[in-house]
């Protein structure tokens, strides 16, 4: 009786309070332009359809990942911020559900999932590396917070999708919003090349990142991988021939990235699915044709590039710029990256626990080494530490999962984060938004489903309730968790 007349009153009060902004709203919109107007339109829009149905603006989500406009500007030394449509879309979808969970105790925010402890342990580390470092005058502060914000921003959409998750059908359209939206990035790629250079995602004008969309695609191209590979995952003939020519469509352009970074990780991709599949021989085939008729086939633009990274220089400066490694040298822009981690190795020893602070160094292109800087030994051991969860956890949904089709995309998964395990050596793969929040999603669904399989036997099972085997149900904080726990 108490909830219901908290819940009423609850009501009541957000009533009340949407008839004192609707007018605000108004006046507002009289005195800003048409297109703060139209931005403020759009937000109550998707704050009330995120509120009726999340699914809606979880599918919005999806498709802006890659497909939505950046504002703001960055140079080529990592200075500067940025703003997404998607960053302004999950702040007014979490607002709507913040808004859910106080009206209604039993919607949760933050469900119970193994990767929890991990998560916070990282993000805990970040808080207070970047705090200790705007202390010490090493970080600025904004830029601190709206980085370490990011990183948050990451996993509230990972905890977006479990707490959401309420079948397998739903998970599987987003796993078909997924693969649509890499069949628009693909297309929109593939129309940069006559244009020439390098081609990037979409909405990043001329300087965008090649190394993103190529990181993105190989995510993409191995889970398309696992469904291909795994026997049964995908039954009809026609879905099977769609998911090939995705495959060869999402070949061409990173190709054409010229992204060094994603053909290196192209193979432990390979090696990978090599060790992991049953279909070796026709793996091992296609990989000896490919070599066979690279040479005629192979773009000049590619062959150029590869030629280039170990090519000396004519000019005496640009020979100068080089550095050699093992005995081999490289072009100007790989050894400004050996560069920036020789003196991230300097660097890590004057703060080496907790580091200098997100953004409190100089700009790194190396995931690992960005880390070690900034978060220091501490905050590089918890994020391998969730690293090696997260593989665990898709080892035990691809070996468990009772549903051919979420084995493969267990097994595509797992494989794609391998794949960005090794993009991760030469680029900052694990705080690029295109790449993130799409992998999240994904890691959203390969650690949701097996929990869902597990939910519908408890369901279904007939033993006495007293001998089923328990759920661990936490406070409204964090929602009702369907996942496997001993209590």
């Amino acid at each position: 009786m108490n909830s219901r007349i908290q819940t009423s009153s609850i009501n009541i009060g957000v009533m009340v309070a949407l008839l004192m902004i609707v007018p605000l709203i108004g006046v507002m919109m009289t005195r800003v332009s048409f297109t703060i107007s139209l931005g403020i339109v759009l937000g109550v829009v998707v704050f009330i359809l995120s509120f009726a149905n999340v699914q809606f603006a979880t599918y919005i989500l999806i498709f802006a990942t890659l497909l939505s406009p950046e504002f703001g500007s960055r140079t080529t030394s990592g200075s500067g911020l940025t703003v997404r449509l998607d960053d302004f879309l999950l702040l007014v979808i979490g607002f709507s559900q913040l808004t859910k969970a106080a009206m209604y105790q039993e919607v949760g925010l933050f469900s119970y999932t193994p990767l929890n402890r991990y998560i916070s342990i990282y993000m805990i580390i970040c808080v207070i590396s970047t705090g200790v470092g705007v202390l010490f005058e090493r970080v600025n502060p904004l830029t601190g917070f709206f980085f370490v914000l990011k990183y948050f921003e990451y996993f509230i959409v990972y905890f977006m999708i479990i707490n959401n998750l309420e079948n397998k059908k739903q998970a599987k359209g987003y796993l078909i919003a997924i693969l649509i939206t890499a069949t628009i990035v693909c297309l929109v790629a593939i129309a940069q090349i006559p244009a020439g250079g390098r081609v990037a995602a979409p909405f990043e004008g001329e300087s965008g990142e090649p190394n993103t969309l190529g990181g993105y695609l190989l995510l993409i191209t191995s889970v398309v991988g696992g469904l291909l590979l795994y026997r049964g995952a995908v039954t009809k003939f026609s879905h099977r021939v769609l998911l090939y020519l995705l495959m060869l469509l999402m070949f061409i352009p990173i190709l054409f990235t010229l992204s060094r970074a994603t053909w290196l990780a192209a193979v432990p991709v390979f090696l990978a699915f090599w060790i992991l599949s049953d279909k070796k021989i026709i793996m091992t085939g296609i990989v000896l044709v490919g070599f066979l008729v690279a040479p005629w086939l192979m773009p000049d633009a590619v062959t150029e590039r590869i030629s280039y990274t170990t090519e000396k220089q004519e000019s005496k400066w640009a020979r100068a710029q080089q550095e050699s490694l093992g005995g081999m040298t490289f072009d100007t822009s790989s050894s400004a990256r050996i560069r920036s981690w020789l003196n991230a190795l300097e660097a890590i020893p004057a703060h080496p626990f907790l580091g200098w602070g997100v953004t409190g160094w100089r700009f790194i292109d190396a995931q690992y080494f960005k880390i070690a800087v900034e978060t220091g030994l501490i905050g590089l051991a918890a994020f391998l530490m969730f690293l090696w969860k997260l593989i665990r956890l898709t080892w035990d949904g691809y070996k468990n999962t009772k549903d051919p089709l979420f084995r493969g995309v267990s097994l595509g998964f797992l494989v794609g984060v391998i794949a960005m395990i090794f993009h991760a050596t030469m680029t900052n793969t694990f705080i690029i938004v295109r790449i993130m929040e799409p992998f999240c999603i994904l890691a959203g669904i390969v650690i949701g489903v097996p929990a869902l399989e597990r939910e519908e036997e408890a369901e279904t099972d007939q033993t006495p309730s007293s001998q089923r085997p328990s759920i661990r149900r936490v406070g409204p904080l964090y929602g009702n968790s369907r996942f496997s726990r001993d209590v």
